[in-house]
């Protein structure tokens, strides 16, 4: 299986969502380096009692396969 997960955790403010800049900004630069195809993509949040919303995103992919110019 060549199928893996990339999985992001924020705790966030209250009423702050994964949309927000620092958050978007992390997983753009995740994306902008992977050399993969994306398969999937889920996020999920709780909210945790006095310390906002825990969100976390999960981001499946398959790598591309490493080509004999990079081995």
């Amino acid at each position: 299986m060549q199928e893996r997960v990339k999985i992001f955790t924020f705790v966030s403010g209250h009423g702050e969502t994964v949309v927000e800049p620092p958050h978007e900004d992390r997983i753009n630069e995740w994306l902008s380096m992977a050399k993969a195809r994306l398969v999937h993509v889920s996020q999920s949040e709780s909210e945790r009692a006095a310390a906002g919303h825990h969100v976390t995103v999960c981001v499946w992919y398959v790598p591309e396969p490493i080509s004999a110019a990079h081995a």
